[in-house]
């Protein structure tokens, strides 16, 4: 069993506490709680009165294809949503966009900065196969001990007008994807009206 002490922290901005986290689950919250457990393999962290919050939830992410790390790069494309979706699959292709390591390189910032669990949708496409959903989950294992991630196929490029996707879709579900998502890729009535320019990080 492990056991963690974080004193002197405020939940949410309320009086200061101490918190006993044993095998990661917290054990016990209050003043001083933490003064009464044995020394032998503990591990202390001081929070110097610092606010504690819950790990941070981001809902809608797309981290087999994130640009973090990449170079600068003009939108300029659009504005319907079919223009849109195949701008973004030429990019992929034109990059080459390693959905492993951007995904990791968008799991470690996301750590750093407090998020805690993640929900990513992938894309499942008959020019991609399963490539970037594979990049994805091995991102999810290896970070599995400071994030959680909610896998979701997503068939961005359509269904019925690429055979084959419904297929790999299942694949993807048989082999770890949580839940299927998509949209309408032939709707006229989505569409996107900003032109802006827009700039990735340099970070890497």
């Amino acid at each position: 069993m492990t056991t963690t002490v974080i004193r002197n922290v405020r939940p949410l901005g309320l009086d200061a506490v101490d918190l006993v986290i044993r095998d990661g689950l917290i054990a016990a919250i209050g003043p001083d709680v933490g003064s009464g457990v044995p020394a032998d393999g503990l591990e202390t962290i001081e929070g110097d009165g610092r606010l504690l919050f819950p790990g941070l939830v981001d809902a809608h992410t797309h981290m087999d294809k994130t640009l973090m790390g990449l170079g600068w790069h003009r939108h300029d494309v659009g504005p319907s949503l079919r223009e849109l979706i195949d701008n973004e699959r030429r990019l992929r292709r034109d990059e080459g966009i390693d959905s492993h390591q951007q995904s990791l390189r968008h799991a470690r910032a996301a750590i750093a900065t407090g998020t805690t669990h993640i929900r990513t949708h992938v894309d499942i496409d008959t020019e991609i196969g399963l490539k970037g959903f594979e990049g994805v989950q091995r991102t999810k294992v290896e970070m599995a001990h400071a994030l959680t991630m909610q896998v979701v196929a997503f068939p961005q490029s359509g269904m019925l007008v690429r055979p084959g996707t419904v297929e790999l879709l299942e694949d993807a579900l048989r082999n770890g994807a949580d839940v299927m998502g998509g949209l309408d890729p032939s709707t006229s009535t989505f569409t996107c009206t900003s032109r802006a320019s827009w700039a990735r990080s340099r970070s890497s």
